[in-house]
């Protein structure tokens, strides 16, 4: 008989590396398992999620909260209203990003709790404090001190939860050392798995190759698209003819319209929602090249994706998958810099070396990565 799992993922609402992972583990054949949310929202995540029982706890008018980076700790409060009946359960796994294992205070079983963690959150790491403070909240004075204040208040809590849980899962050396950095663990059983990547999900066609580069990945601000905007408008006037396509799921309407904004009339840059894998197998196969600017990106499956497609990834040099890549030929690392205006002459300039050096690769070099599931089963056994 199967061991029945109750999964938690807090909100289920883009098409983006965490909801993957919670796709991936539904699809064990080795447990019987039943998937917990905060949010579910079905229009914008994978599709596939509409094959499993997903159960919502929080009202539906509280929901919108997830849409802010600020709001979202409200839905721990909220969580207490309606409890995981974990009796019926073996395990119970939470898939977390910083604010998902304080549903342990409700629901906890000793040598039941499991986590998988994305990174600790991010907001409170020190690095990404100061990249908010330059980016996301400069010039907003009220949203800037309520950041800080939430921060605070967050750093209070942040290791009582932690204490609930008997094995935690780490999905890359560098959100282990934010945990070790943050003195989060006190004796628990850790592990480092690398996130899933299906690299038969897509598959570049053989379309004529264009000068034309991609970056898919949710558009949010730690992405970093607009830099990628503004530096590719000085590139494209000294190296006329290419075209960058950006694909993604909006997870800031206001994000996606200062991405607009920056484009302008700027005809070389197209910006695209989510394309089914098919379309976004031929735009990779008729492209030169993949660029990932991911601030201190926590793990990061599409520069994964890219390489084994055999196409040239242009990506910092910083982040949860480089220890992954570090040695692939088809690397190119983007200097990561701190200022804003020197990343934008970075990207500027790493583009400009890149196309006047290029030479399409003649050979795959192959990824190697522990099959994800099984490494899962195996913790969880």
């Amino acid at each position: 008989m199967k061991k029945k799992v109750a999964l938690f993922h807090p909100w289920i609402k883009s098409q983006g590396g965490a909801e993957k992972v919670v796709l991936e583990i539904a699809k064990s054949k080795k447990f019987d398992i039943d998937i917990y949310t905060w949010a579910y929202d079905p229009e914008n995540t994978f599709p596939e999620f509409k094959k499993y029982n997903i159960n919502v706890l929080v009202p539906k008018y509280f929901r919108w909260l997830a849409r802010s980076h600020l709001l979202r700790g409200l839905f721990f409060p909220l969580s207490f209203l309606k409890k995981i009946p974990l009796k019926n359960y073996d395990k119970f796994l939470i898939s977390t990003s910083g604010l998902a294992e304080f549903i342990t205070f409700r629901n906890y079983k000793k040598g039941q709790a499991y986590a998988y963690v994305h990174t600790p959150l991010r907001e409170a790491d020190q690095k990404i404090i100061e990249w908010n403070l330059q980016n996301r909240y400069r010039g907003k004075f009220f949203s800037k001190y309520l950041y800080l204040a939430a921060v605070k208040v967050y750093r209070v809590f942040e290791k009582m939860p932690w204490k609930n849980l008997d094995v935690v899962i780490f999905n890359s050396e560098l959100t282990l050392s934010r945990a070790k950095r943050r003195n989060l663990l006190s004796g628990q059983k850790s592990h480092v798995v690398s996130p899933p990547v299906d690299f038969k999900r897509l598959k570049g066609s053989r379309a004529k190759q264009k000068k034309q580069f991609f970056y898919v990945s949710r558009l949010n601000p730690p992405k970093r698209q607009d830099l990628l905007i503004e530096a590719w408008k000085g590139f494209v006037k000294k190296h006329p003819g290419y075209e960058l396509v950006l694909v993604g799921t909006p997870d800031n309407k206001k994000y996606l319209k200062r991405l607009h904004k920056l484009v302008g009339d700027e005809n070389s840059i197209q910006i695209k929602n989510h394309l089914p894998d098919k379309e976004l197998g031929k735009l990779i196969g008729s492209s030169m090249a993949g660029i990932f600017l991911g601030y201190q990106e926590d793990a990061g499956i599409v520069p994964l994706e890219i390489l084994a497609l055999g196409k040239p990834l242009l990506a910092v040099d910083e982040g949860g998958y480089v220890d992954l890549i570090k040695d692939n030929k088809a690397f190119y690392k983007i200097k990561e810099r701190h200022d804003r205006k020197e990343m934008v002459s970075e990207i500027e300039s790493s583009l400009g070396k890149f196309v006047s050096g290029y030479k399409a690769p003649k050979k795959v070099q192959k990824i190697k990565t522990k099959n994800f599931i099984e490494e899962i089963n195996s913790i969880l056994n």
